[in-house]
């Protein structure tokens, strides 16, 4: 268990709860400024005592509220580019829905390896490259076959595990497809909001989704959600990237200690 679990594990219920509307709150300004926000609330789902499998299924909760909120705001601002979303959103759901089955099949104890190896993994990338997926080609490109495909396998790994999803969306819609920062963040949070409502059925159906602690990140995401998209239209993500490569490393190292140890 993380480092954490005891000390939330010991306090009233209310304590935890309290956490993790907060936690969801952060998550969801992180995640619709640029990406990453799961990467928080995973491993205080985990402090507050859920197994890995069921942490990683309840998160999607707080993920569809959240989606939800920035959506609605990036829509009533003006910022919408739905027919794109429509071309590739198929492909992600279609990923999404096999990467989702794999995770309820898997046992939590190999659960939390994978996640502290993926974790630490785009840690190590993000600190090399901060902002490798932020650079907008001189022509944009059409949606081909290979994006295609690569929609099918972000919507694996969304499916899978969800925490850092917005990092390789990103790179497809801004480095790839050529889409402005501000553009490419509306349209990832309609994208991880349209596989995350077939994701979120698999965990519920395999038993994976607590709900009170889900509804708990729910509130906080809601509001979240909407501050996050108001403060992506006017100040840009430059300054959350750092704070979420910091959260990677953290919570990467944390749940591969704990897995290991």
């Amino acid at each position: 268990m993380l480092a954490t679990d005891a000390f939330l594990a010991g306090q009233p219920p209310w304590v935890g709860l309290g956490a993790l509307v907060v936690a969801g709150a952060i998550a969801s300004v992180i995640n619709s400024m640029a990406g990453g926000g799961s990467l928080l609330t995973l491993p205080m789902l985990m402090a507050v005592g859920l197994p890995a499998g069921l942490a990683n299924g309840t998160n999607r909760v707080g993920v569809v509220v959240q989606g939800l909120a920035a959506v609605i705001t990036f829509h009533r601002r003006g910022v919408r580019d739905y027919g794109l979303v429509a071309r590739l959103l198929p492909a992600m759901m279609l990923g999404a829905a096999g990467g989702s089955w794999l995770a309820t099949r898997l046992g939590d104890d190999l659960l939390r390896v994978v996640f502290g190896v993926m974790l630490a993994g785009w840690a190590v990338f993000l600190v090399l490259r901060p902002g490798g997926f932020l650079n907008v080609p001189e022509q944009p490109r059409k949606v081909g076959p290979l994006a295609l495909v690569l929609s099918v396998l972000i919507g694996v790994y969304g499916g899978f595990l969800q925490a850092g999803v917005g990092f390789p969306l990103l790179a497809l819609l801004v480095p790839y497809l050529g889409y402005p920062a501000v553009r490419a963040n509306a349209i990832k949070v309609a994208l991880v909001l349209g596989f995350s409502l077939v994701s979120l059925p698999v965990f519920v159906l395999a038993g994976q989704v607590q709900w009170r602690e889900g509804l708990a990140l729910a509130a906080g995401g809601m509001v979240g959600g909407w501050l996050g998209a108001r403060l992506q239209l006017r100040a840009g993500a430059t300054l959350v990237r750092w704070v979420v490569v910091v959260a990677v490393a953290v919570s990467g190292v944390a749940m591969l200690r704990g897995a290991l140890g």
